[in-house]
């Protein structure tokens, strides 16, 4: 069992403040955060039901050029944060080192270390120790089994090509699956696979939309509707296309490996 030390940070309701930074290890930086990518929150917050507590949730995984490490983020609500006893949303990032995410620490085991951190200390205030992951590494090919059922094998030739292309193109992706869950599980493996392990380009990803397309500094929105006219600068496709075709649409030669042997095994 390896043990990864993490920096980390939770914002959001603060009594008699408002939204704030509520807590933080020694060693990182929210501002970094915001001014890399604009807001603390950086989805709608209607996509994180108040009905559905404990079950509704949203990730940003966010990997700068040059940087050491990877933002990861899980977006929540939780109850009784202010003087009043509200609820309101929680943005726990944790600045993840880019070599262990390499050498096969899965974002699924540093999403196990922020809610066992939850368990063990709630929603906390001032200090915190910089966050303890476990885990042993994943090799590759199981960190995306499943892949081709959230997403065809079109859509990840357009993805693939896009990308190669022009590392500043944006896109809007249709998931297969309907559940938040789905679209967690899908950035993940697309992270893992675009950035990670083939170092395409750097991905930030964000599990559902944000208030405005035009203002997110991510390259990568996942949504259960299909976006049929995007806003400028970003292009849709959608998932829900038969995962037999795009067979003729380049990208780079170990990536069309890697695809084709996902999608015929």
């Amino acid at each position: 069992m390896k043990v990864t030390l993490a920096e980390h940070f939770i914002y959001g309701p603060v009594p008699k403040k408002g939204y704030a930074k509520r807590a933080r290890s020694p060693n990182i930086s929210p501002d970094e955060y915001e001014r890399f990518l604009g807001y603390y929150i950086p989805i709608d917050p209607a996509y994180v039901s108040a009905e559905d507590m404990f079950r509704s949730e949203a990730r940003l995984i966010a990997s700068a050029q040059r940087s050491e490490g990877v933002y990861f983020s899980k977006i929540f609500r939780r109850s009784k944060l202010d003087e009043k006893g509200r609820s309101g949303i929680l943005t726990h990032t944790v600045l993840v080192p880019r070599t262990a995410l390499e050498q096969g620490l899965s974002y699924d085991d540093v999403e196990k270390a922020i809610n066992r951190h939850e368990e063990r200390f709630g929603i906390p205030m001032g200090d915190m120790a910089p966050l303890e992951i476990e885990w042993e590494p994943v090799p590759f090919e199981n960190e995306i089994e499943g892949l081709k059922h959230l997403i065809s094998k079109a859509t990840m030739n357009r993805l693939v090509d896009g990308f190669s292309k022009d590392p500043k193109i944006k896109f809007v992706v249709t998931c297969r699956g309907t559940e938040q869950r789905d679209r967690i599980r899908l950035g993940y493996m697309l992270s893992k696979f675009l950035d990670i392990n083939l170092g395409l380009v750097p991905i930030s990803f964000l599990s559902e939309p944000p208030l405005n397309l035009h203002d997110s500094q991510c390259n990568l929105v996942l949504t259960k509707i299909p976006l049929t006219i995007p806003q400028k600068g970003w292009r849709a496709v959608s998932s829900l296309v038969d995962a037999s075709g795009g067979t003729d649409i380049n990208s780079s030669q170990k990536a069309k490996e890697l695809i084709d042997r996902m999608y015929s095994s």
